[in-house]
């Protein structure tokens, strides 16, 4: 099996891939159905992406050999895929602002810098599965539903990051080794910015500010051509 190397042409490939059908596809939602098939699909996506979710880590441990405790539904891309589903099915503006930012922030750097050490097998494709959906809902959701964030949603998803970090700190803690959702215990092997931070538990502290700032960064693009 090839060992993964970050931006050879393969990574490159697999980069254009999910970027151009993340946005091909909702602008061919918009241009093709109404508004009613398109809430209709908004449902087909949620489903996808609760239900990937959450049988991922069934088939992770049964076929890739994965320890259970590594694979839980626990990343911050993972809570995002899931709350943006939870988003499709109440409308609830709260999980959309949750999936997009996290989404946003941490999906997109899983996908330019992909904590993989294998190229061209089922956890490849399964793993940019995942993280094509979760972008590719946030753009159907605000192309072909409409849906608008602020900067309040900052605010509010800021306070949800800060509350649920120290939770999830304290459940690696007692997960014990293996656990480390959030990369809150261990810095990843392959190479992202958080090769440039401290050792933990000090990156922590970079990593908040880092994430803030990531927040205001997703957003002004996203203001900038609501507002032309």
């Amino acid at each position: 099996m090839e060992a993964f190397q970050l931006f050879s042409s393969i990574h490159i490939i697999t980069i254009l891939v999910v970027v151009i059908s993340s946005i091909s596809v909702p602008l061919f939602c918009k241009t093709v159905f109404n508004s009613n098939n398109n809430i209709n699909i908004s449902y087909f996506i949620g489903f996808i992406l609760i239900t990937h979710e959450l049988i991922k880590p069934f088939y992770r441990y049964e076929f890739y050999n994965d320890p259970i405790i590594e694979i839980l539904p626990l990343h911050m891309c993972h809570l995002a895929s899931l709350s943006m589903g939870l988003f499709f099915f109440t409308k609830k503006n709260i999980f959309f602002e949750v999936g997009y930012f996290w989404g946003m922030t941490g999906n997109i750097m899983a996908i330019f810098t992909p904590d993989l050490n294998f190229f061209f097998d089922w956890r490849y494709f399964t793993y940019f599965f995942g993280h094509n959906m979760l972008l590719l809902s946030i753009i159907f959701s605000l192309v072909c539903l409409r849906h608008d964030i602020n900067f309040s949603s900052i605010m509010r998803v800021s306070s949800i990051t800060l509350t649920c970090l120290p939770l999830i700190y304290f459940l690696n803690t007692m997960l014990g080794d293996g656990a480390n959702y959030w990369y809150l215990n261990a810095i990843p092997e392959s190479t992202s910015i958080l090769s440039l931070l401290p050792s933990p538990p000090l990156h922590i502290m970079f990593l908040i500010p880092i994430g803030i700032l990531l927040m205001f960064v997703v957003y002004a693009p996203y203001r900038y051509l609501k507002n032309t």
